[in-house]
């Protein structure tokens, strides 16, 4: 079964993902941080008796004791779970789907972290997923929740609706452009927080960046997704604009196709290398310069990763290895 950053989603030029994240803690127990290895997994093998009652067969359950160390940090940069989450293994399960588009997180900061990732921007189909499931699990788990303030976490800035979600843009018009802190400071006036993905926070590989909600108290989340949807939807159109502007310039091309031809004949590459040289591709892609369809190239963001490509290849690889193999897997996409 194809994993769902394999799949073609709305948007997907400027949006890589969308993710849901809804954090619940299940009444008579005491918050993760104070709660022993065996009350950790007893909550885990609730929620598989739950889930194998009501969705046999669409999830498995893995204790993160039983995962290398390799695939652990895969996991983390296929955005599955957290760094934290992979700190150590102790106590806590992954529950996924085999698509990988819906999972648990059992026992990072909170009882439960479900979680919904799909391919360009799904902001409504993402929370449909994420609070169906909520709903099958808290009609026998029973969730902490007070009338005033909400759900309960272990978090106060967490409180009342739990939830987080956001999207993962690629803005390489709009970062070349310099125009970054000011989307930033104008989205935090609206609500939301504008950060690097990967690497510094205003200067990440690739021009990844992550646009979540920051309030959970005081609004709904239908409102909170409606928000984001509003303000991701601003700035792709200011994105694809800047795109369309940056092809006009002959100094643009020029590093445009140096780009290219870095990713169609590199023997060696890092994966840095890669996500910058991609980033000024997709401009090129956009205005239908190169013909690469844009769900390859957000596929090889998660698949390029070092990490996954030693699960793929079933070792730790040195790492002049690792990026030559890399480069190979590149080159026969831009063929």
């Amino acid at each position: 079964m194809a994993k769902w950053y394999q799949l073609q989603g709305a948007e997907n030029d400027v949006v890589i993902s969308t993710k849901v994240a809804i954090a619940r803690n299940v009444k008579g127990y005491n918050f993760t941080v104070r709660l022993t290895d065996d009350e950790k997994y007893e909550i885990a093998d609730k929620i598989d008796e739950i889930l194998d009652g009501k969705l046999p067969g669409k999830f498995v359950s893995t204790p993160m004791v039983e995962v290398g160390r390799d695939l652990q940090i895969s996991l983390a940069e296929r955005n599955l779970v957290s760094p934290e989450f992979v700190s150590f293994s102790e106590g806590r399960t992954l529950v996924t789907t085999e698509d990988e588009s819906l999972s648990i997180m059992v026992c990072e900061e909170d009882h439960l972290k479900i979680q919904s990732l799909l391919p360009g921007l799904e902001l409504e189909k993402a929370y449909e997923l994420a609070d169906t499931l909520d709903t099958i699990l808290d009609e026998d788990l029973q969730f902490s929740f007070d009338k005033k303030l909400g759900y309960l976490t272990q978090c106060p800035t967490n409180i009342g609706t739990a939830m987080r979600a956001s999207v993962t843009l690629q803005l390489p018009a709009l970062s070349m452009r310099g125009q970054i802190p000011r989307l930033a400071n104008t989205v935090a006036k609206l609500g939301l927080i504008l950060s690097g993905a990967y690497g510094e926070a205003d200067n990440p590989i690739g021009s990844l960046f992550q646009l979540s909600n920051q309030v959970t108290l005081g609004i709904s989340e239908q409102a909170a997704i409606e928000n984001l949807k509003s303000i991701s939807l601003s700035i792709v159109e200011q994105e694809r604009a800047q795109r369309i502007e940056l092809m006009n310039s002959l100094k643009f091309q020029d590093v445009l196709w140096r780009s290219y031809g870095t990713l169609k004949n590199a023997r060696v590459i890092s994966f840095g290398e890669f996500m910058e040289s991609m980033a000024v591709v997709k401009v090129g892609v956009a205005a239908g310069e190169i013909a690469i369809k844009n769900e390859r190239l957000n596929e090889l963001i998660f698949t390029m990763q070092p990490a996954t490509l030693n699960v793929e290849y079933g070792q730790s690889l040195d790492r002049q290895v690792r990026d030559a193999k890399r480069a190979e897997k590149i080159r026969e996409v831009f063929e």
